[in-house]
């Protein structure tokens, strides 16, 4: 069976691979049309506000109008408030939906793989609908509604997209299984979730020998100068480490900045411990 049902079943299971149009272009000419009009209402109101006859409305509302123009003046706030209430839900809409994630070219591949399969979706669409998985240009209006673990993750990122190619290449199409569908027999899923606790084990033993490997070379190394030289190497590396694992710029800069500060103070120390 073929069809957006099978297709809403093959993304239920694989929740990574789901994928939707924002239509971004759309919904942002909604906006400005909507912008465009309150500000043409706004004009109209303070011109309005400036003829002596029909500014009664700046101080008390007219509740029972006796003229046409005071129920066009009712008209035209009603309107105004029915506009901005759309207007206000339609940029908080936005900016939920633009907060979403794009979803990953290796699961939308997985998810085209899937549409061109005989045993997956055989290609079922056609025209303008194909486009949602034909047309390129459209990837960058797509969302994913499920936040992928690991998307935050700078480390389980540099290890999914550097390291990950590289390891099954080498061996790991024949330690691990492909995919059970038929659809995917020739694809291999390696799951976020194990490249996190990668992530964290290389985390907690780099913490671990960093420091003590830089304490070891300072302590075999006897002439200032060379320590010094030492101290600067060990925190290049330990920035580039940290460039890798750390979520923002600052948290590379302050603790790169603390790791230099111990350093020195432990060749301060084991100086004045010679001496």
């Amino acid at each position: 069976m073929t069809g957006y049902g099978a297709l809403a079943a093959m993304m239920a299971s694989h929740q990574n691979i789901e994928a939707f149009r924002k239509f971004s272009s759309m919904n942002l000419e909604n906006i400005l049309h909507m912008q465009a009009e309150l500000q043409h209402l706004e004009v109209v109101i303070n011109e309005v506000r400036k003829i002596p006859g029909l500014n009664s409305f700046d101080r008390i509302w007219i509740d029972d109008p006796e003229s046409m123009s005071e129920e066009d003046i009712r008209r035209i706030f009603e309107r105004s408030r029915t506009l901005l209430d759309q207007y206000y839900r339609a940029l908080l809409r936005t900016a939920r939906i633009n907060a979403l994630q794009q979803p990953r070219k290796d699961n939308l591949q997985l998810r085209r793989q899937w549409y061109d399969e005989e045993s997956g979706g055989d290609q079922f669409l056609y025209g303008v609908e194909a486009g949602i998985f034909r047309d390129a240009s459209i990837e960058a209006d797509l969302l994913t509604l499920n936040e992928n673990i690991g998307s935050k993750d700078a480390l389980a990122n540099f290890l999914s997209e550097k390291v990950v190619p590289l390891y099954h290449r080498v061996v790991g199409y024949k330690l691990h299984r492909s995919m059970a569908e038929k659809a995917f027999e020739r694809t291999w899923e390696y799951r976020p979730e194990t490249l996190v606790q990668v992530g964290n084990t290389i985390c907690m033993l780099l913490s671990a020998v960093i420091p003590a490997l830089s304490i070891l070379v300072l302590f075999s190394v006897k002439s200032m100068a060379a320590r010094l030289v030492a101290i600067s190497m060990m925190s290049l590396v330990f920035s580039l480490v940290m460039n890798v694992i750390a979520q923002r710029r600052a948290d590379v800069f302050m603790s790169t900045t603390a790791f230099a500060a111990v350093l020195v103070v432990f060749v301060g120390s084991a100086n004045v411990m010679g001496g």
